[in-house]
């Protein structure tokens, strides 16, 4: 599943930056870009599938939340580790982050030194983004190498976790994903606020809760999805389910339920193909290094992508060179022993 996932992100990261390629709603709600989508599927163009990719494939950065929800449950509240105590546990997954984040960096401005004669405006908001408080900034916040933003965001939820969610009853965790959602719904669709919001904890919140429940509770869930008929159903029904989301924008505040919905089956389907989940598994090995990397060929490639008008093959250059850029970045980010 996380190879799915960082597959769907690093999709969805360079298809919305793609000349005419439909936007989807991620961090604000702007009914317009709805019906563009829907002149598109009545009149499709040579970016049809491009469309399809960006409009949906941001169900990736929810599907991450998720997971890492569900790890953080099973490894601290039914493995072993909870005996870490709170101090602990914020300090180690915050230094990891920052590992990684100041690797990324670090690539990053490098390569916009490079290709970018005002990569100086970077440095500005370096510090704000290396230490993971660039989101919090309410005035004007910078996201360097944009999909970073979503390391301060899980950095917030790693904290919450830990000091409101461990260990909580299910009833108290409802109330947090319910607040969450009610925090979001007062305001303007298409505002500023809501933007802050997003990119804060308050869109994480009903993903993560969900991987806490998918965690606690997953034993009495296993027979559910027992067939391929029914995976191949409920994936149908969700994505239906998902589509009608977009047409509002209370439903689509709750749209984190029927992504998972769809991941479940999903997952359970490609691990019944032996050769395909092999291959989504080892992307998922990758999956954190690809995160850092996919903003930076991103930003080699989309300028060229954009004025070659071959979208197509410059999307696959881009998934080609993002894998083979992680593997060859591996040994940077993996631990020493």
């Amino acid at each position: 599943m996380r190879g799915f996932a960082i597959l769907a992100v690093a999709s969805n990261n360079f298809t919305h930056l793609i000349n005419g390629v439909v936007q989807d709603n991620e961090f604000i709600y702007d009914y317009s870009q709805v019906d563009v989508f829907v002149s598109y599927l009545k009149h499709p163009t040579s970016t049809f599938l491009l469309d399809l990719l960006a409009f949906y494939s941001p169900f990736g950065v929810m599907l991450f939340i998720f997971l890492s929800g569900y790890g953080l449950t099973l490894k601290y509240e039914i493995g072993k580790g909870n005996e870490v105590s709170h101090g602990e546990f914020v300090s180690s997954h915050y230094w990891k982050l920052f590992q990684m984040q100041l690797k990324g960096l670090a690539l990053f401005l490098l390569v916009m030194f490079v290709f970018d004669s005002n990569y100086i405006v970077y440095f500005r908001h370096l510090m704000g983004q290396l230490f993971m408080l660039e989101n919090l900034n309410p005035i004007d916040p910078v996201i360097l190498a944009g999909p970073y933003w979503f390391f301060g965001m899980i950095m917030e939820m790693y904290i919450i976790y830990r000091y409101v969610i461990y260990r909580r009853s299910t009833s108290f965790l409802l109330f947090v994903i319910a607040l969450s959602i009610l925090l979001m719904a007062p305001f303007q669709p298409d505002g500023q606020t809501i933007h802050y919001l997003r990119i804060n904890f308050c869109m994480a919140v009903l993903p993560f809760g969900l991987g806490v429940l998918a965690a606690r509770y997953g034993n009495k869930l296993q027979n559910v999805y027992g067939s391929l008929t029914k995976c191949v159903l409920a994936m149908f029904v969700f994505f239906v389910l998902l589509t009608l989301c977009k047409f509002n924008f209370y439903a689509w505040l709750v749209m984190p339920i029927f992504i998972i919905g769809i991941s479940i089956p999903l997952a359970k389907i490609l691990n019944k193909m032996n050769m395909t989940s092999k291959v989504f598994c080892w992307v998922g090995s990758l999956s954190g290094i690809i995160f850092v990397v996919h903003p930076i060929v991103r930003e080699i490639l989309i300028q060229r992508t954009n004025t070659s008008g071959s979208y197509y093959g410059m999307f696959l250059v881009y998934l080609f060179m993002t894998i083979s850029l992680s593997i060859i970045l591996k040994p940077l980010f993996e631990k020493k022993k």
